[in-house]
């Protein structure tokens, strides 16, 4: 039965995709050849300006990697409902989830596989969210109805972000305030008791602009014990001081509460009534996390640019896990507290040589962190107190009209010390007794070269080289064979984007990854340490979207990606090696438009399975989401099915305990804007 409803819906995806592509292809060729001088060109996202990739301003055209931009009109269009479901129909991202929402999730580019948390990179407003430890970065703290875009840039982004850029940089671009003041609310209603309400407000006196925004989710969740509550308040402003110099500043405040219902056994995981029960009715946690983050431009004209950014996170995160009825439950919350302080400055100097316009740059950042996690209720206490300062330059040279070249270069120091605490019986009394401290020092770099050729504007190739490197996080250090090291990586990549007339964009990325003394956790001995072989990583990702008309947009990406240990030949954990995602925006009449998406990811081996033998591996699965939306004036109602067929699936598994993700989840809800 299982095999027939496989078969079934592999047809149905391929369907989708000949529906897609070959019809509206050939309406489009046709259209093209009648209408080539007449239809306005299309805003492609290859044309798009992006500031990811080197921190500054650049065209997508300019840079030498795979570069994907996801635009407040996507996102509109879309049926995900948060940042999650959003980046898992991109072409080479591989998102896993333990909760079946966007809490902790980890968000995987290229293969990184088990410690995607450390090797990608997830910002917003080029605050880095990635957490010290394991735990990875606190997307779900992003609303969705906040974001003016996302900029995924994929490969090695060392030299510009220091440790951790290894399979690429995520930056999430929230709204700003407008020219006009206004109101907007959002709401919305769906399956497992889930609702959401956002207001939003923009104004601004004289040259101050000011966002101020606040919302509220609740959902029972789809498992026993799945329940997520969030809410969130935010600021954002922007004042120009003159013509040369603009101040901004923005903070929020977010608070959840969550269940933790803990994985499922393979027996469980494809019946549609066992996978969604738990053995761990009172296990749960709780975090509260506030951000801040002020920023200075100064434009001294022909002596260029300088920006300074200061950013602060300071988190609080406390939970249960194997809740004990004979102890209270105050005695037996873990703790993490986290206070990470970044700071970044970044000088551009534009020149001319040639007649060609050059660029410059220079950057400094230094970031420090204070972390504890206390284990109760008589665990061990780890305290960490890490700091590591970079500084980077960057060069981009038009050698000639079509030809532009880049090159940089990183060094960077970190310090880390370390210190596990016990808590000891004296007089019958428990008191902490401090451990020893330990110290880890390293001097890492990072260099790249890339170049872009234009053969026209509608044609371009890419490559680049780049290195990367990968500090030990706190968890990583703290459970960890002697002489730990960092990771270290080489980056190629070659590719090119192709525009076909007025109606259609190609992108396409062949890359290779090679890594040595990659960190990992090794279950067998518990501990964390460096892989003895080297780590490869090779694929492809390509990616495209069509406009046979004004009304209609289809899209479609593919992805292939191998994952292996060099000599053992055997395949890293949970990366897949087949992505495919494809749908379409049709909007009927000027106010009602449908989205159509189906996203398939190919089987991968348990995240306990280095060897490729010990467990089952995790099965390939397909999922449908559609959504229809009405607009009218200022309002806009909406109504949407995720997982159509409700597939029962995991996107992550160890030792054959599974994570199960939602089944059918049908959802609608209204938006009002007031000018």
């Amino acid at each position: 039965m299982m095999k027939k409803k496989t078969i079934f819906k592999t047809r149905l995806f391929i369907v989708l995709l000949v529906c897609l592509s070959c019809p509206v292809l050939l309406f489009a060729q046709e259209e093209a050849i009648n209408n080539q001088e007449q239809n306005p060109p299309i805003q492609y996202e290859l044309d798009a300006i992006v500031v990811t990739a080197n921190k500054v301003q650049e065209p997508i055209s300019d840079i030498p990697k795979h570069v994907t931009v996801i635009t407040s009109e996507d996102i509109k269009e879309s049926s995900a409902k948060n940042i999650i479901e959003l980046l898992t129909k991109e072409a080479g991202v591989n998102v896993r989830t333990t909760f079946g929402n966007d809490k902790q999730a980890v968000v995987d580019l290229r293969g990184m596989g088990d410690t995607a948390a450390s090797n990608v990179i997830v910002m917003v407003d080029g605050l880095e969210l990635n957490a010290p430890d394991q735990s990875g970065p606190s997307i779900s703290s992003v609303p969705i109805e906040q974001i003016e875009r996302i900029e995924i840039v994929r490969g090695a982004g060392s030299v510009v972000y220091g440790s951790g850029a290894v399979g690429g940089v995520i930056n999430i671009i929230t709204k700003k305030a407008g020219e006009t003041p206004m109101v907007d609310f959002y709401s919305s209603y769906g399956s497992y008791a889930t609702f959401d309400n956002r207001v939003s407000i923009d104004g601004n006196l004289k040259k101050i602009y000011l966002n101020l925004n606040a919302g509220i989710h609740d959902s029972d969740g789809y498992r026993d014990n799945g329940f997520f509550e969030k809410k969130d308040i935010g600021v954002k402003s922007s004042y120009a001081i003159n013509e040369h110099f603009s101040f901004m500043a923005s903070g929020m405040y977010y608070k959840d509460e969550y269940g933790l219902p803990g994985p499922v056994s393979r027996k469980n995981i494809n019946s549609k009534s066992r996978r969604v029960h738990t053995d761990r009715p009172d296990d749960y946690g709780e975090t509260s996390e506030t951000r801040g983050r002020v920023a200075l431009e100064m434009d001294f004209e022909e002596w260029g640019t300088l920006t300074l950014k200061r950013g602060y996170i300071f988190r609080n995160n406390r939970y249960i896990l194997g809740f004990n009825p004979n102890i209270s439950r105050s005695d037996q919350k873990d703790k993490i507290e986290e206070d990470s302080r970044q700071f970044d400055l970044n000088y551009i100097k534009n020149y001319t040589i040639g007649g060609h316009l050059q660029m410059f740059q220079l950057g400094v950042d230094h970031y420090k962190t204070d972390y504890i996690r206390e284990e109760k209720p008589n665990g061990p206490r780890k305290n960490s107190d890490t700091e590591s300062f970079g500084v980077f330059i960057n060069n981009r040279w038009s050698a000639t009209d079509n030809l532009m070249l880049n090159a940089g270069a990183r060094y960077n120091n970190y310090r880390g010390y370390f210190r596990n605490d016990e808590k000891k019986l004296f007089d019958n009394v428990r008191i902490w007794v401090n451990g020893d401290k330990t110290k880890a020092e390293w001097d890492n770099s990072a260099y790249s070269l890339g170049f872009t050729y234009s053969m026209s504007d509608k044609s371009s190739f890419f490559g680049s080289w780049a290195t990367s490197f990968r500090i030990p996080n706190v968890d990583e250090f703290a459970e960890s064979e002697d002489g730990l090291s960092p990771q270290k990586g080489v980056h190629l990549e070659i590719g090119g984007r192709q525009k076909v007339g007025n109606f259609m964009s190609l992108t396409v990325a062949l890359f290779d990854i090679r890594i040595e003394d990659e960190i990992y956790y090794n279950n067998m001995n518990g501990i964390n340490q460096n892989y003895p072989d080297k780590t490869i990583r090779r694929g492809i990702e390509t990616d495209f979207t069509i406009y046979p008309s004004d009304d209609i947009r289809v899209w479609g990406n593919y992805s292939y990606t191998k994952a292996e240990f060099d000599k053992k030949n055997t395949t890293i954990p949970l990366v897949p090696e087949h992505r495919v995602s494809a749908g379409i925006h049709w909007q009927f009449i000027n106010q009602l438009q449908l989205s159509v998406s189906g996203t398939y990811t190919g089987s991968r081996f348990d995240g306990n399975d280095t060897e490729n033998g010990k467990y089952d591996k995790l099965d390939d699965y397909m999922v449908f989401d559609a959504k229809l939306t009405y607009e009218y004036k200022n309002f806009m109602i909406f109504a949407g099915v995720n997982n159509l067929f409700n597939e029962l699936y995991s996107t992550s598994a160890y030792s054959e305990q599974y994570y199960p993700m939602p089944d059918r989840t049908i959802y609608g809800g209204i938006r009002w804007t007031y000018f």
